[in-house]
């Protein structure tokens, strides 16, 4: 196991009183597993995804990583965020992959330049690592986010929301083109989405979370095995049971 989110509660402060985001979440992670958080806005699905960061701390229960309880930020977790304006705007894309590496590893620069143009070379950005992130689509922008967490070598990469932003012909695109990483990487993820149709997809397991506070409603497995297209009838069915569970209470859902 991995990670080992134990009984979790995440709280914050307001000037009247305290507020809970989560409460009592549980689950866990093998290695190369990718888990998806899904679940209406406001249930704590990114709060969630920063306690695992180390950014914020647990008002009860803990989040255990290889063993160890998780208590700051570090190298062993790498962010992809909504935002495209994740890149330092006055470095290249080769040079902002090869800044983390830097950063984190120990590497000659040489090396990292060879790696960094590897990584580049494999979300399609060969053609364009000696440009600056404001030359960049939103698309190129995330594929740059994600060869710099894909360069850091990290544990787990914990994206939030990475392709909210981007049109449908190009968030589909991104989707497939981080499930052919992860078929090559074998990466561990874990991934935050309100969209049912993203979660399936890119799912090995989805977590669905109530409205707030955020709790485990119901933990699902996906099989892509027996499912080869979006058109199968195993991905409808699955779907639709996941609508059900969202929905049974009227919930506001954005599928």
């Amino acid at each position: 196991m991995i990670l080992d989110v134990r009984n979790i509660t995440l709280q914050y402060k307001t000037e009247r009183n305290i507020v809970t985001a989560v409460e009592d979440v549980s689950f866990q992670m093998e290695k190369s597993d990718r888990l998806i958080l899904l679940g209406p806005s406001g249930c704590g699905k990114s709060t969630i995804l920063k306690a695992i960061g180390g950014f914020i701390k647990c008002s009860r229960g803990e989040i255990l990583l290889n063993g160890e309880t998780v208590k700051k930020p570090g190298p062993d977790r790498a962010f992809v965020f909504q935002e495209f304006d994740q890149l330092f705007p006055w470095k290249t894309a080769l040079e902002n992959v090869v800044f983390a590496m830097m950063e984190t590893r120990r590497i000659k620069k040489r090396d990292a330049a060879r790696e960094a143009r590897a990584l580049l070379k494999k979300v399609k950005l060969a053609d364009f690592e000696n440009t600056y992130p404001h030359a960049l689509s939103g698309g190129m922008k995330q594929r740059a986010a994600i060869a710099r967490c894909l360069a850091l070598k990290s544990k787990i990469i914990l994206m939030d929301e990475p392709f909210a932003s981007l049109d449908a012909l190009t968030r589909q695109e991104m989707q497939e083109e981080l499930l052919a990483l992860w078929a090559e990487t074998r990466f561990t993820l874990v991934f935050v989405t309100h969209s049912i149709d993203e979660a399936i997809t890119l799912g090995t397991r989805v977590v669905l979370l109530s409205p707030h506070p955020g709790r485990v409603v119901e933990e699902m497995t996906v099989d892509w095995s027996k499912i080869d297209s979006r058109s199968h009838p195993e991905y409808a069915a699955m779907k639709e049971k996941i609508s059900y569970i969202l929905f049974k209470d009227k919930l506001e859902y954005v599928i």
